[in-house]
This record gives C-alpha cells, structure tokens and sequence, in this order.
C-alpha cells in the first residue's frame, strides 16, 4: 500500500535553518556557471579573438553545472547529512563519481578551448579525462586529474586574457579542504555550505579575467596577492572558532526514530 505523506525528513536530516544554508550553496554551485555564460556572450569578440575553440567554454559551462546536479544527487543519497563514511565526503559512490569526473572534463574543455592548437593541450586533456575513471574506482590519486587540468587550464585562461585575477582560483582548493576538514573534526553541518561555495566558486574569477580582459582593465598582482593573504589571515584567525562549532543534531522522522 502506498504512503498517502511524504515526510522530507527522511532525505533531508538537517534542522531546518542549516539545510535552508546548506541546500541554498548546492544551488548557487548549480546556477554559478551561469555567470560565465554572461561574460562569454557579452564578451564574445574578445573571446573568439583571443581563444582556439571557444564555444569549448560553454561546453566546460554545461560539464560544471552536470556535475553540480550529480554531487547534489550524492549529498540526496546521503540525506545531506555529512559524516567521513558518506559518498559525499571521504567515501565512494556513483553520483559522487559522475560529479568529479564531469568537473575534470570541464576543466580539460577550458584548456582546449583556450589553447586547442596545440596538440599537446588536447592530449593531457584526453589523457586526465580518459584515466580519471580507473584511478576513482581505485581510489588511487583521484585529485590527480582534477589538479593537473585545473592548474593547466588557469595558467591557459591567463595566457589568453591576461588578467592575474585567473589565479584567486588557487585560493578555492585549500579553502574548500579547510572548510571540509572542520566539518569532519566537529560534525557541525553548517561547514557543508561553507565547503560547496568554496568548490564552486572558481568559476566567478575565470568570468571575471574575461571581463577584465576584454575591458582592458586587468586586477593587479598586488590584488590578488591581498587576497591570498587576507584569506589565509582570516582562516587562521577563526578556525579555533571553528573547531569549537557543535555537531549538528541529526533529524529524522518520526517514523524512523
């Protein structure tokens, strides 16, 4: 017999405030894409002049915000509640496989796009992309990929719009890392958001050295070089607040309880 109720409780075992936060970052990594798409269009002279492939970029757009969809489906199966074992942190599982490997494709798109003529750009793209798959099902240096193209991809886009504000994407790892790890220590879900709209934050600055390129109106070292040294005094500074969050109460039905 069919349930006549659907309690949202049993997928989403957050208290209300913290999975409004926490769902809320899993939209803005879906949507934050979009932005690129704008300064892609609005840019677009600049960017055929200046790149190989561009409509590259919005394919790496479309393999980010898939991505985005399938970690969403992982943190669904595991009802958006964080522990080490989960497929959404230190564990495996389908979605969390399909989210990691679309976001290594996206980055070996920016780097065709960029500097697909040269065909070397085009055979460490299809390399990463095509071992990514054997290394995740063993759970062997499954960051490889991701870092070697996302660093390659960062140092193309530079290249091609010469705007240094490319590179604040370096900041995003460590912090999304931080952020994670203060999850796992303390169990306080709160961090979970933190970590997601630091993952997906990366792509607000390629769309910005876009801009800034195509305005003629790069940032300076010094600004991005500030910013790496605010975030890190800042990081210091409030992580034993971190650390001393609560872990958030696990809710569930009452039928499971």
């Amino acid at each position: 017999m069919m349930s006549s109720s659907y309690n949202i409780q049993n997928d989403i075992q957050l208290p209300l405030p913290t999975a409004i936060w926490v769902l809320g970052a899993h939209l803005y990594a879906l949507l934050v894409p979009l932005v690129l798409i704008t300064a892609l269009v609005h840019h677009w002279d600049f960017v055929v002049m200046r790149t190989d492939y561009p409509l590259f970029m919005f394919f790496a757009t479309g393999l980010m915000m898939a991505g985005s969809a399938f970690e969403i489906g992982q943190n669904a199966i595991d009802r958006w509640y964080l522990t080490a074992e989960t497929g959404s942190a230190e564990g495996a599982g389908f979605c969390d496989f399909m989210f990691f490997w679309l976001i290594v494709m996206s980055q070996g798109a920016i780097l065709v796009a960029c500097m697909g003529n040269n065909i070397l750009a085009i055979l460490i793209s299809v390399i990463f992309i095509a071992i990514f798959p054997w290394l995740y099902f063993r759970q062997v240096a499954i960051f490889l990929p991701l870092t070697v193209l996302g660093l390659l991809s960062m140092v193309a886009a530079y290249l091609r719009f010469e705007d240094p504000v490319i590179f604040i994407q370096l900041l995003l790892s460590p912090l999304t890392m931080y952020f994670f790890g203060c999850l796992l220590k303390t169990g306080a879900q709160v961090l979970h958001g933190f970590t997601t709209a630091s993952a997906s934050s990366g792509v607000l600055f390629l769309a910005w050295g876009i801009h800034g390129g195509a305005e003629a109106q790069p940032q300076s070292w010094t600004f991005v070089l500030g910013a790496f040294a605010i975030t890190a005094i800042v990081a210091i500074a409030i992580r034993p607040l971190l650390l001393r969050l609560p872990a958030t109460r696990r809710v569930e039905s009452a039928s499971n309880a």
